[in-house]
């Protein structure tokens, strides 16, 4: 965009002083137009929340060479919409009457507006460990929450 103002101003000075200044004066104008609209629009502000408001479920999980495919869901119970979750996914041991333990966990971060009340599917691709791991559960738990503020 630069470049192309750049050729615009260059061009109207090639065709004499006064094109040039009435391109100038387009150009002035517009930018603070921009510059304005940037400056007093009122934008969304990210406020951290409880991260107790968004729930994740593992339905599903496809093995591929390279990666684990997690598929399930997120639900925002909360109030406000949330724009960015942090999520810390597992695959665990869990064997009987003990504990689950933790053998891989990949920390990943989840863009995207879920309304209050809104469930959207989940898909996350959780790159293998170096050591192979034998899983029996996989679990997305939730780290940190950004909302918007109302």
């Amino acid at each position: 965009m630069t470049v192309a103002v750049v050729v615009l101003l260059w061009g109207s000075w090639q065709a004499g002083r006064k094109p040039f200044y009435l391109v100038l004066a387009g150009v002035a104008l517009a930018g603070s137009i921009f510059l304005g609209a940037m400056l007093l629009t009122d934008q969304e502000r990210r406020v951290p929340t409880d991260p107790e408001t968004v729930e994740t479920s593992i339905s599903s999980v496809h093995e591929t060479e390279t990666t684990f495919r997690l598929r399930g869901e997120i639900i925002n119970r909360g109030e406000n919409a949330v724009a960015r979750t942090e999520i810390m996914a597992e695959a665990l041991s869990c064997p009987p009457a003990k504990a689950c333990e933790v053998l891989y966990g990949e920390r990943m971060t989840l863009s995207m507006h879920i309304p209050a009340g809104g469930r959207y599917p989940l898909n996350l691709s959780v790159p293998r460990p170096d050591r192979e791991i034998q899983a029996e559960r996989w679990r997305a738990r939730v780290l940190r929450v950004e909302a918007y503020d109302r």
